[in-house]
């Protein structure tokens, strides 16, 4: 033998060129830790999982033949976002992989400027009243987005944001991940992308950290979303998306399905309809119309679904459309109809109207979406509500400097300024100041 290759280190997983053994293994939708128990004593690897019973609600599959055992564990290691490292007693370590939050500490701050600040009342609470406050104005800020209206999505922002900097303050990652997500989608009604990027880039890391796979995954989807809509990265987006279908279908297949709190049931629903989303802008209709119809079957059994329900019969309706299926076309859009005008408040009913219009007017038909703000905004002639009619004008004008009406357009912002000129909140007098400047 010769003297140099007796004295090389034996080489081990995570080494640059160390190569494992071969192994044929197959798993199909078996539990995360049951995945990974499988990989590694075929490998004949002694390893710890401490937190493998935080992962036994994941569902993975892992199907090879004759593959490196090290190359298998490393696909399903990144796929989860976690890690292997040595013990001090030789045993392979399976833990969290931490990532850097993407907009660095210090920065929520930032992302939350302009906004108010957390009401003195909660701010002298002790820690875990303060995390109980944070539950309820999270769950008070779904309530406000799930109403479908501009001016109801202002109100769920600030109470996002008000949950976020309570849950960061005593340092709850996970449920900070989901607030901070549910920012960005406030963010993104208010047509704020930039914003919404921000926190979703936030919420993916938040999530990635504390194990909130539901997160951190909604995050991931709807930054590919985004992307999307620039024209970037098509390859990511399917990814994302299919992910994003694959996660909603291995909850809602499980038996027991009673671990799903409400919130998860409210954030999968919107998951699935946002996968759609991705898949109708790549172009592939059949999955889009697969993903739209599990998020319509999602949002009815919500007992607040009506915008969901609206939102997926919508989009149902266009992928029918473009796929040359009419009667399936008519089904989907009557049953989002049916939805709105059986909404239990005429304030609801109009507030439907006007987004199932914005719907349309992000799947491309933004003649459709024109003509329901205008019925919108008829119907409110019989109800004297400002907020409403603020929110109304306000998709009213996005749709049409769209259009390229930019003289509509501006009456309807100035129409925003009007409404709103007397009240203490300056946020949508702001909103209109700077949609106005940005008019040709």
């Amino acid at each position: 033998m010769d003297a140099n290759s007796a004295s090389k280190p034996k080489l081990r997983y995570g080494d640059p060129d160390y190569v494992g053994a071969r192994i044929s293994f197959e798993c199909q939708s078996c539990s995360l830790p049951d995945v990974i128990q499988g990989i590694l004593v075929k490998a004949g690897v002694r390893f710890d999982f401490p937190e493998a019973q935080q992962w036994q609600r994941v569902a993975d599959t892992v199907v090879v033949n004759d593959e490196p055992w090290n190359t298998v564990l490393d696909v399903v290691l990144a796929r989860h976002q976690l890690q292997a490292t040595w013990s001090e007693l030789g045993r392979l370590v399976i833990s969290r992989r931490l990532t850097p939050v993407a907009t660095g500490p210090g920065k929520l701050g930032q992302l939350l400027a302009g906004l108010p600040p957390v009401p003195a009342n909660i701010t002298t609470l002790n820690s875990a009243s303060r995390a109980i406050e944070a539950e309820r104005l999270f769950r008070e800020g779904l309530g406000y987005f799930f109403l479908a209206n501009p001016d109801d999505s202002r109100l769920a922002l600030v109470r996002f944001a008000w949950a976020t900097r309570i849950f960061d303050e005593v340092e709850y990652a996970g449920r900070e991940a989901t607030a901070l997500y549910m920012l960005g989608a406030a963010f993104l009604d208010l047509g704020q992308t930039r914003r919404a990027r921000e926190a979703w880039l936030r919420a993916r890391d938040f999530g990635q950290n504390a194990g909130n796979q539901r997160a951190a995954l909604l995050s991931e989807v709807s930054l590919a979303y985004l992307d999307a809509l620039e024209g970037k990265s098509p390859e990511a987006a399917r990814r994302a998306a299919a992910a994003g279908l694959e996660f909603f279908r291995q909850v809602t297949s499980r038996t027991n399905l009673s671990s799903r709190s409400l919130v998860d049931q409210e954030l999968d629903a919107m998951l699935v309809t946002l996968s759609g989303r991705l898949f109708f802008r790549l172009g592939d209709m059949e999955t889009a119309c697969q993903a739209f119809d599990l998020g319509l079957d999602a949002y009815t059994k919500l007992e607040d679904g009506a915008r969901g329900i609206v939102e997926n019969a919508v989009w149902l309706e266009r992928c029918a459309e473009l796929l040359g299926r009419r009667t399936e076309a008519q089904q989907a859009i009557e049953t989002g109809r049916t939805v709105q005008r059986g909404a239990r408040s005429e304030r609801l009913r109009i507030a439907l109207l006007s987004w199932m219009g914005k719907v349309y007017a992000e799947s491309g038909d933004l003649k459709k979406a024109l003509e329901l703000q205008r019925e919108a905004l008829n119907a409110l002639r019989q109800l004297s509500d400002r907020a409403l009619e603020t929110g109304v004008q306000w998709n009213m004008a996005h749709i049409q400097a769209a259009l390229g009406n930019h003289a509509d357009a501006r009456r309807s912002y100035e129409n925003v300024l009007k409404l709103t000129e007397k009240e203490t909140d300056a946020f949508w007098r702001t909103q209109a100041q700077e949609a106005l400047a940005r008019l040709p």
